[in-house]
């Protein structure tokens, strides 16, 4: 019986956690990561998103078809953007709890992420547990290359387990755009890992689901069919096999 994504997490501790959701061109596995942030939002979590892919208009009607209303939750301070694409591209917005740097450069991104978390979220991360989306590590790679965005992740991750040990980093990737290098990596540094198949066909998209790896003694992979569905829940599963 059909239902929801968020259930293969149930009664899992995603404290500390890395998560990465792994899709194709034509997968709707794109709303599995804003599926996490809205139920992250909803169980008290802060959201800060990291916006590489397309203006921050595009990124708030993606999220908005999920389910997650942006501009309420930005303004009530349930969440966060640091638009790294509206920064480079000079497209700026002036929305509460929106962020821009001076420049995007691999050097310094870091660093200036950092003083952000510092400042202007401070107090929020003071009382709230941080739920980190990268939207996308494939628009990352667009900015920076791909050697540079895994030398910028890895920093990130070390930096979080020094700062933010607690909080949830999900990582969203679209594997028809970068080298299976560095789809590999990703799944290496991960420890929850989606993998999305599509497959277009005479009758429509089928869609499969694969959940790889999870941080747990007696885990088992599973395939699922993934299932869009008009329902609140957007997205549902159905268990395959084993």
């Amino acid at each position: 019986m059909p239902q929801p994504v968020f259930d293969l997490f149930e009664g899992e501790n995603l404290s500390g956690t890395t998560v990465s959701v792994i899709y194709d061109t034509h997968s709707s596995a794109w709303k599995i990561p804003l599926l996490l942030l809205r139920h992250a939002i909803r169980t008290g979590y802060f959201g800060i998103v990291f916006n590489y892919t397309g203006p921050l208009q595009a990124f708030m009607r993606k999220a908005n078809a999920v389910g997650i209303d942006v501009d309420w939750s930005l303004r009530e301070h349930e969440m966060a953007i640091v638009d790294l694409f509206g920064t480079r591209y000079g497209a700026r917005n002036s929305l509460p709890n929106v962020f821009y740097l001076d420049k995007v450069e691999p050097d310094t991104l870091n660093p200036k992420i950092a003083r952000i978390y510092g400042t202007y979220l401070r107090r929020a991360l003071s009382e709230r547990t941080a739920f980190r989306l990268i939207h996308t590590l494939d628009g990352t790679t667009m900015l920076f290359g791909e050697d540079n965005t895994m030398k910028l992740l890895n920093h990130a991750l070390a930096e979080r387990s020094r700062e933010l040990p607690d909080s949830v980093l999900v990582l969203a990737l679209n594997s028809d755009v970068v080298s299976r290098k560095f789809t590999a990596w990703v799944v290496e540094v991960s420890d929850y890992v989606l993998l999305a198949k599509s497959w277009i066909k005479e009758e429509g998209i089928r869609e499969t689901l694969y959940f790889t790896s999870a941080p747990r003694e007696n885990f088992e992979p599973a395939v699922y069919a993934l299932i869009p569905t008009k329902s609140k829940e957007k997205l549902e599963i159905e268990r395959i096999s084993p």
